[in-house]
């Protein structure tokens, strides 16, 4: 026996590929769906089949052939009727005695219920074939239709037109995709997996920048700040960089907090910074921030952790604008959550610029599954993403941004 695989586009062409190399008397042994790729760019899933065919019994006679319909439908063979043999005058017995008129009746009788029952299967046969056919035009349209529309989704053809819809159901704005697109050079060229994923990938580099990790400085320590509105997820951002530098980077590393409107929140830093052995220096007015930040020259790394702060609130901005100044922070990281709606994170974006950020950090990508919002964001305000969180988890849960990973994350939500 000969067993082969075949993978294809549809089932009609895997039967197709299986006649032409195996024959008309080949068997199906099994049939799955392929996993679908990230990149793809086909317009339908491939499957793949597994076909055998019985060498030895190459001389037998053959199963009736699949035939194709102008209508694109496979036309499947169907069983013959049952052959009704009537009987004919010179066929029958010469020493048969004279049937008597009962006796004819009943065998026009059988006859005509024979020919009934034959009459009765032909129609069955015929309906399940229009069943089975309409099932498959159904299908056909089906695809037609889906296909139809995404060779005119954003003005973009083939798989081009589905990675556009992809993007627009993972939320990117319709021009950011468009703009993105066009900047791989689609063209009417189809490209390969493996090109498509180099080239996207490249044009996103271009429209979504990465700041990298955390550089040290080689004179004195390096001053990274950590802003943004309440809740967001400063503080355990913070908390995760500290002890991953601490510890896995065996980094000297301090923490200055200026957060203390929040009730126990020093008590609770505190705590983190004795279990994992670093500095802390806690400082409740601008002004003591420059002898706060003398106390650590010896460190590697500063880590500030500033309150929650309205972005609407001018008096409350003004006072961080004169922490950070009196700072020199090197870095300054604009922490914001994943789940807010893209107005909200343009809006803090613009009221934060005064204090001078210079980085994106986003929190909590595993509370949502749409993050178009973030790549619209980067794309209107132009800086660079230092780190995405994905979790509570201390030090874990904690990325460098990267485009590709990014680009990768953004597809399959949309599928989840």
């Amino acid at each position: 026996m000969r067993i082969k695989k075949f993978t294809a586009g549809s089932m009609r062409e895997a039967l197709l590929q299986i006649k032409s190399d195996l024959g008309e008397e080949a068997i199906i042994l099994k049939t799955r769906k392929l996993p679908k790729k990230v990149f793809s760019l086909g317009p339908h899933d491939e499957i793949e089949v597994t076909a055998a065919v019985d060498e030895t019994a190459a001389g037998q006679p053959a199963l009736p052939p699949i035939t194709m319909k102008s209508t694109g439908v496979y036309e499947r063979p169907r069983p013959a009727a049952a052959p009704i043999i009537e009987s004919t005058p010179s066929e029958a017995p010469e020493a048969a005695p004279p049937e008597s008129p009962r006796a004819v009746e009943s065998d026009d009788g059988r006859r005509a219920k024979d020919q009934r029952r034959s009459d009765d299967r032909r129609d069955r046969l015929e309906l399940l074939d229009l069943r089975e056919d309409i099932r498959e035009l159904r299908a056909m349209v089906k695809g037609i239709i889906e296909n139809g529309g995404a060779a005119a989704a954003g003005g973009f053809t083939g798989g081009w037109a589905i990675l556009y819809k992809r993007l627009i159901d993972s939320e990117v704005k319709p021009d950011v995709a468009e703009e993105l697109l066009k900047r791989v050079g689609t063209g009417d060229i189809m490209l390969s997996d493996s090109q498509a994923e180099k080239q996207f990938t490249a044009a996103l580099a271009s429209s979504f920048p990465v700041s990298g990790p955390l550089k040290l400085k080689k004179e004195g320590p390096l001053v990274v700040a950590f802003i943004g509105p309440t809740g967001h997820g400063k503080t355990t951002t913070l908390a995760k960089l500290a002890a991953h530098c601490r510890i896995v980077k065996k980094k000297r590393v301090s923490i200055l907090t200026a957060d203390t409107y929040r009730i126990a929140a020093i008590e609770q830093i505190r705590i983190f910074t004795e279990i994992i052995k670093v500095g802390l220096q806690v400082v409740f007015t601008p002004e003591e921030a420059s002898v706060a930040i003398a106390e650590c020259e010896a460190d590697d790394i500063v880590l500030v952790d500033t309150a929650g702060r309205s972005q609407r609130n001018r008096e409350h901005m003004e006072d961080l604008e004169e922490l950070l100044t009196i700072l020199h922070a090197d870095e300054v990281h604009l922490v914001l959550s994943a789940t807010t709606k893209d107005s909200d994170l343009v809006d803090c974006i613009e009221r934060y610029r005064p204090s001078g950020i210079n980085r994106l950090l986003f929190t909590k990508l595993d509370e949502t599954r749409r993050i178009g919002n973030i790549l619209n964001t980067v794309h209107r305000c132009d800086l660079p993403v230092s780190y995405f969180t994905t979790g509570q988890s201390v030090p874990d849960d904690i990325e460098v941004a990267q485009a590709s990973r990014f680009i990768q994350r953004l597809l399959e939500g949309c599928t989840l």
